[in-house]
């Protein structure tokens, strides 16, 4: 695991001509799935994915809020956050109320579980980050947000 770039990365830019550019957005990929693989093992020990998680801290951060408003923050599908929500509701870490003023939906608070969960897991998770990032430099650090901004705004651009 001490290559930067995956053996599936490091095919296909043997096949382009190991492009410098390419070689970097083949780095970022590589490591983005390895951190993906850590987190999911981190929240596995707490019988949480990252969809859930995220969907947690957002009704905690905002109860009442709703399915359809979550989906939208969240950045993901409706049918996806009905999932979350199912599971985090059998779980009893949320609870869903009846709207004050529309029938068709529902209002998200998060239980008295869910908030001790929250409490537990915010600072184990916080630390967890906080190791992924040692023995980076505060100037290597901005250099690498400027590189991932760039790299966002080509992926915006290739969105048009």
């Amino acid at each position: 695991m001490n290559d930067l770039v995956g053996v599936k990365q490091q095919l296909l830019l043997k096949q382009l001509g190991d492009d410098e550019a390419a070689r970097l957005v083949m780095a970022v990929l590589t490591t983005a799935r390895r951190i993906d693989a850590a987190c999911a093992e981190l929240l596995a020990q707490h019988d949480l994915t990252e969809g859930r998680l995220a969907a947690l801290l957002a009704i905690s951060a905002e109860p009442g809020v709703t399915p359809r408003a979550l989906a939208h923050r969240l950045e993901v599908t409706s049918a996806t956050v009905t999932g979350l929500l199912d599971r985090l509701d059998r779980d009893g870490l949320i609870v869903r109320r009846a709207h004050a003023t529309d029938r068709r939906t529902h209002t998200l608070g998060v239980t008295a579980v869910g908030e001790q969960l929250v409490s537990e897991l915010v600072p184990v998770y916080a630390d967890w980050l906080r190791r992924l990032g040692d023995g980076i430099g505060q100037r290597d650090r901005r250099n690498a947000e400027s590189v991932l901004a760039a790299v966002q705004q080509n992926l915006a651009g290739d969105a048009r």
